[in-house]
């Protein structure tokens, strides 16, 4: 029997074969799996701006984004979720302290609400109406298990409360409260 080397010939051809099909078989996976579709559907982008770096899904076909992730000095700082482009949903992350959230509700024309959880205590705690020219309309505080619209009265934010104005802020637990009344 002839050798290469001290290896049969059979055992060459063998591994060959073996090989080939080995190939033939992975190339008939990709072409007929729904893994090839998500590959061509959606593509990654690495992103920077303003000394921030970050990652990118975007729709291959309209460039759309589907979700985002900025770092900043190796540190993550945002992620976004997007649904048909628009932006959806943001996670804002820091250190020693606890995630804080923002969602966005999108009306009819180009209205927005934008729910905030700017405490990071899992529940929200404003609420900002835009209307559809983008523009601000008002603004709403979660205080005593109910939203309130913010009164802006000499350049200072407050709630009118049975029917009298209070200036609010945060308390040391992050939570709305408000001045005592004069």
């Amino acid at each position: 029997m002839k050798t290469v080397k001290g290896t049969p010939i059979w055992a060459i051809i063998l591994i060959l074969l073996l090989l080939g099909n080995l190939s033939w078989v992975s190339w008939n996976v990709y072409q007929h799996t729904a893994l090839r579709g998500v590959v061509k559907q959606f593509k990654f982008e690495l992103l920077r701006t303003n000394g921030v770096s970050g990652i990118g899904l975007f729709e291959a076909k309209t460039d759309q984004p589907v979700w985002t992730r900025f770092n900043e000095n190796g540190k993550p700082i945002i992620e976004n979720y997007f649904f048909r482009g628009k932006d959806a949903f943001d996670i804002i992350l820091s250190s020693n302290h606890p995630p804080k959230y923002s969602v966005y509700f999108r009306g009819a024309g180009k209205s927005v609400t934008w729910w905030l959880d700017d405490t990071g205590r899992g529940s929200f705690t404003d609420r900002i109406y835009y209307n559809t020219n983008g523009d601000f309309f008002k603004r709403e505080i979660w205080y005593n298990q109910a939203w309130h619209t913010v009164d802006r009265q000499n350049g200072t934010h407050g709630i009118v409360l049975n029917g009298q104005w209070r200036q609010f802020g945060f308390d040391t637990n992050g939570i709305w409260s408000i001045e005592a009344p004069n």
